[in-house]
């Protein structure tokens, strides 16, 4: 029998609607059945594209015994990371505090006030050895006798963990000066994580980290900084080069196992497009080079035809599975490719694209991921153009990976800009009108619910999620981009608009800094601050380059002044830490002078 899951709207939700397991939506009934139970909460939380949430989800929660043993002891509640990224902020971050480490699926036990006990990541059914992990029903059957037996110590524990995450509210003093000094400080400790072979920072798995290129490009154009501009180049080749990029389909899977952007995680993120598309154009901006427009349009046709729902707005992702297997529906084998193309186009493809009989994908034996190879990265032949054409027709037979049709307010943003940038370097006027019908279809969504911003653009559930400080900042960016790129008023006035909501609901005036969450967002065991960037930049700075434009385009002196307190705010924090600041440290670029 399905549970209480099959009637929500999220997809990451439904997956796991017909399992055994008595799951509950975060909310407070699940809350209140614990109180009255005197049950701790185990809350797990991921996302509908997530390779390890599958594998976690058929391994151990369609297990009968597993399901037995939360629905005894424990109020067992399910969460989509990207429908509540509060939640996610926040027990994340007690996850980093128990283990050092963090990642999806994540698994949290709380006490029924959300205070956190006890966290990891994926856990397999019973304990690996080989993996040195221990197995959930040893774990559930362990805090299950903690909690008759030593519950005091486990809610010391997380009365603990709950004051670590308010004191990262405390305000600093400012003390550090606003200077070109902490740019090159920024750039310097990129150089010393950059990998001068492969491209790309630190080892595997390997992170496309479009932010960080966007520093170095800025750092460049003001420094004149030939390393900074190597750094961004190889990084780009490489991974235009490399199997983390869609050959036949456009676009960027999520990241790479290995150190050389071969082998990627297949996921497809909407953000990690935008977030490309952008650096891509910038890069096209200072070399020129025919490559990067060529990426550009590749991912902007992936959208087009994999993302974007009827109303112009755009879907958040795309699955790494197909029929349960990783990479299936994007590796071929050598037979494969010869039986469409035939035995010349074939080889040359093969050759081209660096497919052999032994194969590079061990999950599937005799399986390649399309890479291009050494030898063959000049210019490229109409007959490999006409091959990629017939192998995607081919492959678009097969069962396609899940899309997850949720609509994220942010993303969206995000890919607003990617569009509206791309429109005036590459003068082209399609991409402006895409970003433009974006941005109107989000206008109207707003009109049509209270006037106000939702997390997830779509039909609006009984329960919707009031928009976090990302869907504000990444709009209002992304119509701010549109009205520079063709002197569309209004939307500078719509973002002038949602600036004054932003100042309403997040403002912090005691810190002279923007919370995550707004005033009227559900109150938890402590109100997040998204300072330093993530897998996207933080949106703090991302408030301070928009009240930065705002501020100059509507000659307002108020708005310099408030972007001027936060960035003074953050110096600090920059300082100390350069590489988990980079995009305020761009931002704080285009403000000096």
């Amino acid at each position: 029998m399905a549970n209480r899951l099959q009637h929500e709207s999220s997809a990451y939700l439904r997956q796991h609607a017909q399992q055994p397991v008595d799951w509950y939506p975060w909310g407070e009934e699940a809350l209140a059945k614990a109180r009255d139970e005197d049950k701790p909460v185990f809350l797990s939380i991921g996302y509908s594209t997530c390779h390890w949430c599958h594998v976690m989800a058929h391994e151990t929660f369609d297990d009968a015994e597993v399901a037995g043993l939360l629905r005894d002891n424990f109020i067992a509640v399910k969460v989509d990371r990207e429908e509540r990224p509060d939640l996610d902020q926040i027990y994340m971050l007690s996850c980093q505090f128990f283990t050092g480490g963090g990642g999806w699926p994540l698994s949290v036990f709380i006490t029924p006030e959300g205070l956190p006990f006890f966290a990891g990541t994926y856990f397999p059914r019973r304990s690996n050895a080989e993996l040195k992990m221990p197995g959930f029903i040893e774990v559930l059957n362990y805090l299950a006798e903690r909690w008759q037996n030593g519950r005091q110590a486990l809610v010391e524990s997380g009365e603990k963990v709950a004051e670590l995450l308010r004191s990262q509210l405390q305000v600093p003093a400012v003390d550090e000066v606003l200077s070109v000094d902490l740019l090159g400080a920024g750039a310097e400790q990129l150089g010393e994580t950059f990998d001068s072979e492969n491209g790309g920072f630190g080892g595997a798995p390997k992170f496309p980290t479009p932010h960080q290129l966007l520093f170095l490009l800025r750092w460049h154009q003001r420094s004149g900084s030939s390393i900074a501009l190597t750094m961004v180049e190889k990084t780009l080749e490489k991974m235009a080069a490399g199997g983390i990029c869609d050959h036949l389909g456009g676009g960027f899977h999520r990241y790479a196992v290995d150190d050389k952007w071969l082998i990627p995680h297949f996921e497809k993120m909407l953000y990690d497009q935008a977030m490309l598309a952008l650096v891509y154009t910038e890069a096209y901006q200072i070399s020129g080079r025919k490559l990067y427009g060529e990426v550009v349009a590749a991912i902007f046709a992936y959208v087009e035809r994999e993302l974007k729902g009827e109303n112009g707005l755009f879907y958040a992702a795309q699955d790494a599975d197909s029929d349960g297997v990783e990479g299936a529906y994007y590796v071929w084998t050598k037979e494969q490719i010869k039986s469409e193309l035939g035995e010349f186009g074939g080889a040359l493809f093969c050759r081209h694209y660096g497919v052999d009989e032994a194969g590079n994908f061990p999950e599937i034996k005799g399986s390649s991921v399309l890479h291009l190879v050494e030898d063959d990265k000049g210019e490229d032949v109409p007959e490999l153009e006409a091959s990629r054409k017939k192998l995607l027709a081919a492959r678009s037979r097969r069962s396609a990976p899940f899309i997850d049709e949720k609509i994220v307010t942010a993303w969206n943003g995000l890919m607003i800009v990617a569009l509206a940038r791309a429109a005036t370097v590459f003068a082209e006027p399609a991409y402006l009108e895409t970003a433009e019908r974006a941005a109107l279809a989000l206008r109207e969504i707003c009109e049509n619910h209270d006037n106000r911003l939702w997390r997830l653009s779509m039909a609006v559930s009984a329960n919707p999620t009031p928009a976090f400080l990302d869907d504000y900042a990444y709009l209002i960016s992304g119509l701010l981009e549109i009205d520079r790129a063709g002197d569309r008023a209004e939307f500078k006035q719509w973002a002038g608009k949602l600036m004054g909501s932003v100042n309403e609901l997040f403002w912090d005036d005691q810190g002279e800094r923007f919370f995550y969450s707004g005033s009227d967002a559900e109150k938890l065991i402590s109100r997040n601050l998204e300072l330093h960037d993530g897998v996207l930049p933080g949106s703090n700075s991302v408030m301070i380059a928009n009240l930065l434009q705002l501020a100059e385009r509507e000659n307002n002196p108020a708005l310099k002044e408030q972007a001027e307190k936060v960035l003074a705010r953050c110096a600090g924090y920059a300082a100390r830490t350069p590489l988990l600041y980079l995009h305020y440290l761009t931002v704080l670029g285009d403000y000096l002078p």
